[in-house]
């Protein structure tokens, strides 16, 4: 039970005792802690902070404080919660009390509706529980009826289901790094870039950016959206030209433009003499979002193809000499800062643009953005749940929100009982359905990718299809992968095998590539007819190559795999064949756990090492060991009516991989499919470690 601290009870609700029967009904779950008058925006409202009794913490997820705000008059107006706004910013409310939500109480009757109406129009705002304070009068000796409203509003919004760039602190999390380094960067002039997939949030840092800025009042903030017509569409002169009357605009400069004969040149001369104007008033810093649409590369407005180069001449011409101008240059594609050459003119921005990758949040920032969101939704997700929405979504801020949102409401329908509990099992129940109504989505975000580096685009499809040796093969070239590094699109697990680092969007490029050819599986299976030669090539590629990896760690006086004499039985290894069913399969593996498996084993004895595969070669050579465990798993299965629980679960591991998440029984070609992936695993693995080796 809380209670009314003395020092309220004596001050304010003395001075104010017709609000006592308004903060009396919270007195059940909260101890009143401060109180007092204040005034903003036009409007005067009595604030109080409630500090919640452990058993409400737990079941709304409260970790602070809660202000309620009391509004005397009888109808709402926008106003009020401008006003409320402002008063969590200050003292003492700030960081004292909780950010994302407050409870307003109103004499208008209507609260709740009328609050339902304005954050139909305003999605970012704050949780507001809306009472009337009628029916707190009404309800002052219901020790539930305040719990009743918190079920009703506090779990009933969809936090996750936003979609627009943030212009508000209120749901913004991360990127403290990227910010601080952007922000300095513009207080010392400089140029930077900053580039992404689609929906990281590039655009949400630049508004926090802007808002830090606008704070300190240091300068001029300019923000132009160039995929708006009204942006796009003006010629590179008119641009310049708009910029500096938004500059006067802001800083009432007293610059008049002079007429010349030559509207370019007289625009040029006009935009030199704004900034100039303002080297003692303070910086600009000139933001262009969606660089593409200005760019050699616009599609839609062909004439930027040549309006590129004279914009960013002007532009840098006008930088070298009048040094408290800058520009933050917003995209997908970092093409405008990567080309030296446009149309066989040096490109004006190749080497004054410093840039950066924007990737997706990380893991303790991602977990922080759900945690906080889904307290207030009554959603409780454990933590190997949190790691599995992280290894599935890559920590991209919209994909990871959206997943959550189609979660939450598909609880909703189910009408389960909240506060809810979410764990592993529970998350991947649903995946697949999740998923796909994400797709939309996932082709948005590598959209620009698969236009604009169709090669990289197709090394992703290589990834998804697990074609792994042939992506593997290619890496050999850096300029390959390059991008998709950058993007955050690719990892390497811990045995430094490849992946997309968004399984979502591996499932995606995998269901398309598969969709255009023709195929009814992820996974891209040798047709049939090719197949007897594949496995040809194949073993003829696993002994040279495996030969070439055994004089690369002898070279380099590393643990050898398999001593002086390689592996054993070469000439039955040399002899295997198409997998058709079964007992194919059986004589295939035995041969493959013989010859590259019991050989390390054998090595390892015959210098006194009898752990020599489990210790040794899984350490130092993890890429190869991975595949070589597969081998000696199957080969188990196959020759074992019972295996141990170790082996049981890292059986199920390969199988999960290998067949797509399917019961064997439903794989058609089974045999041959493990057989492709046991011989694919091996090169993958052999190529793994030459490539480890020779960095």
């Amino acid at each position: 039970m809380g209670a009314i601290r003395n020092e309220v009870r004596n001050g304010h609700l003395n001075q104010y005792s017709n609000e006592t029967d308004i903060i009396t009904p919270f007195v059940d779950g909260f101890f009143i802690t401060w109180a007092t008058k204040r005034k903003a925006y036009g409007t005067e409202i009595s604030l109080y902070f409630l500090n919640p009794e452990d058993h409400i913490r737990q079941t709304y997820g409260f970790d602070q404080e809660i202000m309620l705000a009391y509004s005397s008059y009888d109808t709402m107006q926008s106003r009020t919660i401008q006003a409320c706004e402002q008063f969590l910013l200050d003292e003492p409310a700030k960081g004292r009390v909780e950010k994302l939500n407050y409870i307003l109480i109103s004499e208008d009757n209507k609260i709740e509706e009328w609050i339902r109406n304005y954050i139909a129009v305003n999605q970012e705002t704050r949780i507001i529980i809306g009472i009337s304070a009628d029916e707190l009068r009404q309800n002052k000796g219901n020790q539930w009826f305040f719990r009743n409203v918190f079920d009703k509003q506090l779990f009933g919004r969809n936090l996750f289901d936003y979609r627009l760039p943030l212009n508000q602190d209120t749901y913004f999390f991360g990127r403290r790094d990227i910010i601080a380094s952007y922000y300095d960067a513009i207080k010392r002039s400089e140029n930077r870039g900053l580039f992404g997939l689609r929906k990281t949030g590039k655009t949400s840092v630049i508004f926090k950016i802007k808002r830090l800025l606008d704070s300190e009042k240091t300068g001029v903030f300019l923000y132009y959206d160039c995929k708006s017509p009204n942006i796009r569409k003006l010629r590179w002169f008119e641009l310049l030209e708009k910029i500096a009357n938004d500059i006067i605009q802001q800083y009432s400069c007293n610059v008049k433009k002079k007429e010349a004969d030559n509207r370019e040149i007289s625009v040029v001369n006009y935009f030199f003499d704004v900034i100039k104007s303002t080297e003692s008033i303070g910086k600009v810093a000139v933001i262009f979002d969606e660089i593409e649409y200005i760019s050699p590369k616009s599609l839609l407005d062909t004439h930027w193809e040549k309006d590129f180069i004279d914009f960013w001449q002007t532009f840098w011409s006008c930088q070298s000499q009048i040094r408290n101008l800058s520009a933050i240059i917003i995209g997908v594609n970092p093409y405008v800062t990567e080309v030296d050459v446009i149309n066989g003119v040096q490109n004006p921005l190749f080497g004054i643009v410093s840039h950066n990758y924007l990737t997706g949040l990380t893991f303790d920032d991602m977990k922080a953005m759900v945690k906080k969101k889904k307290k207030k939704m009554g959603m409780r997700f454990d933590e190997q749940s949190m790691h599995n929405i992280y290894d599935r979504y890559g920590g991209h801020p919209l994909l990871t929100r959206i997943a959550c949102s189609l979660f939450y409401a598909d609880m909703q329908r189910k009408q389960e009982k909240k506060p809810f509990d979410i764990n592993l099992e529970l998350l991947k129940k649903n995946e697949e359905s999740r998923d796909s109504d994400l797709t939309f989505y996932c082709a948005h975000v590598v959209s620009e990718i698969k236009q604009f580096y169709k090669d990289e685009y197709t090394m992703l499809e290589l990834l998804s299809s697990k074609q792994i040796f042939d992506f593997i093969e290619l890496t050999r070239y850096p300029e390959a992968i390059k991008h998709l590094e950058h993007y955050g699109l690719l990892k390497y697990d811990i045995n430094k095998i490849p992946l997309i680092s968004i399984q979502a969007i591996a499932r995606y490029i995998g269901l398309e590539y598969a969709r255009r050819e023709g195929r009814k599986t992820i996974f891209k299976i040798i047709p049939n007819t090719d197949r007897a030669e594949w496995i040809r090539r194949r073993v003829d590629m696993i002994m040279e190559d495996l030969k070439f990896l055994e004089k690369l760690i002898k070279s380099k006086g590393l643990e050898s795999l398999y001593g002086s004499n390689s592996f054993a039985e070469a000439d039955q290894f040399v002899k295997v064949y198409v997998c058709h069913d079964k007992g194919n399969f059986e004589n295939f593996i035995n041969v493959m756990n013989r010859c590259f498996v019991e050989s390390i084993d054998s090595y390892g004895k015959s210098i006194s090492s009898n752990e020599y595969y489990w210790k040794t070669i899984k350490i130092k050579y993890p890429g190869l060991w991975f595949a070589l465990n597969r081998i000696k798993i199957y080969r188990h299965n196959q020759m074992h009516l019972e295996l141990t629980t170790r082996c049981e679960q890292e059986l199920a591991q390969y199988l999960d991989i290998d067949l797509e998440g399917q019961q064997p029984g439903r794989v058609n070609d089974l045999y041959f499919v493990l057989q492709q992936c046991t011989i694919d695993g091996l090169l993958s693995g052999i190529h793994t470690e030459i490539n480890t080796i020779s960095e």
